[in-house]
């Protein structure tokens, strides 16, 4: 994991290439990832195969109470911690906002990704890439499996996915 100013110095390196190589593609995709599930692993996997490096945002603690209304299962540092995990992942960075527009802003990625179910949606990053010139791609597919989906099945209101 890293913090965002590291991160920032590293896809510059990374980004600046030898002369005459041609430079890599970094990819952004973000989330709460309270408890991961297939779906967030199809997910990160879609967006890796957009380009060269993929770098997630992980909701901070404060931030999921904030837009969840409710805490997060697991700790921000244990959800970075899964995420960081994956192969498909290069770089994981906590965030505290609700949503990901100023790490859009510091990371400046290619391409932004979101999940299938933002698919005929407006979401708030949408202005922020724009600005950046950051082209905005949906990954993965209907989320059969959900966090929300998990906990109804917890609280015995649902058996299965």
């Amino acid at each position: 994991m890293a913090d965002l100013p590291e991160l920032k110095a590293e896809l510059a390196r990374v980004r600046a290439g030898k002369s005459g190589e041609r430079t890599k593609t970094v990819v952004m995709a973000g989330g709460c990832f309270d408890i991961f599930h297939i779906g967030h692993l199809d997910y990160l996997q879609a967006a890796r195969g957009m380009g060269d490096i993929l770098v997630v945002a992980v909701n901070s603690d404060a931030s999921v109470r904030r837009i969840k209304s409710r805490p997060p299962v697991f700790e921000a540092g244990q959800r970075a911690g899964i995420v960081a995990a994956l192969e498909a992942v290069d770089h994981v960075f906590i965030f505290g906002e609700d949503d990901c527009c100023e790490s859009l802003r510091v990371i400046r990625p290619d391409f932004f990704v979101k999940g299938w179910d933002y698919k005929d949606k407006t979401f708030p990053e949408m202005a922020a890439a724009r600005e950046i010139g950051c082209e905005i791609k949906i990954a993965g597919e209907d989320k059969k499996s959900s966090s929300s989906r998990l906990r109804s099945i917890l609280r015995g209101e649902r058996r299965f996915l």
